[in-house]
């Protein structure tokens, strides 16, 4: 969904949207009966097509819940392979209406909102939300019914012994609140508001700045050259950008339903594991989902924006090891500085939609500006629906053998062969996975899953499949030569990053230096 809303502001971002060669509608006039009543037509017609394969994926769902474990692992199936499928429709709307139909030329020109900050470019978006809410709308009882359905193995040790696992040792216990209004606010803060609120504020300041940016070179005299004034407001922008990235924690804090952790034991452990990990963050907040997110949250670049998010769920249905081992997690994301390495990859990204512009413009100097734009935005698009997912699936398993590291110093009762706290040997290698902690770990991750109501075997975007991550944890604890060797793969990943971003700016500062020189008087 996360790639999904950047797809969406993408192509908000993008000017002279739809090109002229992929318009259904060309050669019409824009305010005209067919041309408005058939881009209207289009616009609609999703609404009732997601309605129609929701409600037969809901169906579907709903014939394999027959109150066994078995059925509740088909039912999350379904249900996962119903919501990729919706999601590939969904973005489909959405190509269509931004690319083939004059969707956005009818809002920002023809109804005049295309100089209104902000609200011309949201409104653009108003189609593809109306398409979302209503899968959440046809999905709310599917949903519901799938946690309150979880196999009650879910909620017991994995060791072989069947025995429950310890009770919460806090009492922050929060009831599933199941009406549709507290489920469909939950689904808007943590699917769109997250990236929404940025990009929005992105949005809206590169219509101030350039609308209002070449009056502002003027007053200031700089040189009148159009790419001394594309380099002055793509600056700008990325200024603005950054700021808003390094400040997303500090909005969605608010935005999302948090309050700070109460003390207790479990805060204790949290604060002591931090300093023995030297985490440093500004708090630590307990994540309101009304009981149906089990997850935790790492949030930040930079410690003093930096939150630690613990949801009501994970607190609920988990002893303290377990949401010390998925806390582990998160904290290997800023342990392994993987955040900054997105940012570099995102860097990156950029450089490659550029070079695609600039290859192209160079070949065809009369191309359309709007398949030029096209171009650009399917290259960036392109990286970071493969380039991304493949580093983040990497970064990803990094974060969890954190996590057993993370865990490791609580373990007390190992096997003779682990390579941590086996004394079988004098010269044991203990660089290695401590096997108690793999284990523990592993049993986590499936919990998590099967709280959640995911297939362990369902594969995602950014995180792989929870079965592949166990297998991989549980690999890496017996063959400690594989794991170092994955760490070595790993730091290539991340210097091939920083190279290849310093290659890049080495050729954008060659290809704008001239414009650079001349703002500043160089030459």
């Amino acid at each position: 969904m996360y790639f999904l809303i950047l797809m969406a502001f993408a192509l908000v971002l993008s000017e002279n949207m739809p090109p002229a060669q992929l318009n259904l509608f060309g050669g019409l006039p824009l305010t005209g009966g067919a041309c408005l009543f058939g881009t209207l037509a289009l616009v609609i017609a999703q609404f009732p097509v997601v309605w129609a394969v929701a409600l037969v994926a809901r169906r579907r769902v709903f014939a394999h819940l027959d109150g066994t474990a078995n059925g509740h692992d088909a039912a999350a199936d379904t249900h996962s392979t119903a919501q990729v499928v919706l999601l590939f429709l969904l973005a489909g709307f959405l190509a269509l209406n931004m690319l083939f139909t004059p969707w956005p030329a009818l809002v920002r020109v023809g109804w005049g909102l295309g100089h209104v900050p902000l609200v011309g470019d949201l409104l653009l978006l108003v189609p593809f939300f109306t398409a979302l809410l209503i899968k959440w709308v046809v999905f709310y009882p599917v949903e519901v019914r799938l946690h309150e359905s979880a196999p009650q193995g879910a909620h017991e040790a994995d060791d072989g012994s069947g025995a429950p696992s310890p009770e919460p040792t806090v009492d922050h216990h929060s009831p599933v609140e199941t009406s549709l209004r507290s489920y469909l606010g939950d689904k808007f803060r943590h699917q769109v508001l997250l990236l929404a609120v940025p990009m929005s504020i992105i949005v809206f300041a590169k219509r101030i700045i350039y609308d209002y940016g070449p009056s502002l070179v003027d007053y200031l005299k700089l040189p009148p050259d159009a790419g001394i004034r594309a380099m002055i407001l793509n600056t700008a922008l990325g200024t603005v950008s950054v700021s808003v990235l390094i400040l997303a924690p500090l909005m969605l804090r608010y935005l999302w339903a948090t309050e700070p952790l109460p003390a207790g034991p479990l805060r204790d452990r949290f604060v002591a594991t931090c300093r023995r990990i030297g985490l440093r963050y500004r708090e630590i907040l307990l994540w309101r989902t009304h009981g149906m997110a089990v997850n935790a949250a790492v949030m930040g670049v930079v410690a003093p924006l930096r939150y630690i998010l613990v949801s009501d769920a994970l607190l609920d249905s988990m002893d303290e090891e377990e949401i010390e081992a998925v806390f582990g997690h998160e904290a290997g994301h800023v342990r392994h500085w993987h955040l900054p390495y997105f940012g570099l990859f995102a860097i990156v990204s950029m450089y490659v939609a550029g070079g695609v512009m600039h290859i192209l413009f160079f070949a065809d100097r009369d191309i359309d500006r709007g398949i030029l734009q096209l171009s650009s935005l399917l290259a960036l698009l392109a990286m970071w629906l493969f380039g991304f997912s493949w580093i983040s699936r990497r970064f990803e398993r990094q974060a969890d053998l954190y996590g057993v590291r993370c865990i490791t110093p609580d373990m007390k009762d190992c096997p003779p062969s682990c390579p941590v706290h086996g004394d079988w040997c004098s010269h044991t290698d203990r660089t290695g996975l401590c096997i108690g902690a793999a284990n523990l770990f592993g049993r986590t991750l499936a919990k998590i899953a099967d709280l959640n109501g995911i297939p362990r075997d369902a594969s995602s975007w950014r995180h792989g499949s929870i079965e592949d991550r166990c297998k991989q944890i549980e690999a890496f604890s017996h063959d400690t030569p594989a794991l170092k060797r994955f760490d070595q793969r790993l730091l290539q990943i991340k210097l091939g990053l920083i190279a290849l971003t310093v290659i890049g700016s080495v050729i954008a500062v060659w290809l704008y230096y001239p414009y650079v020189a001349t703002v500043f008087g160089w030459r």
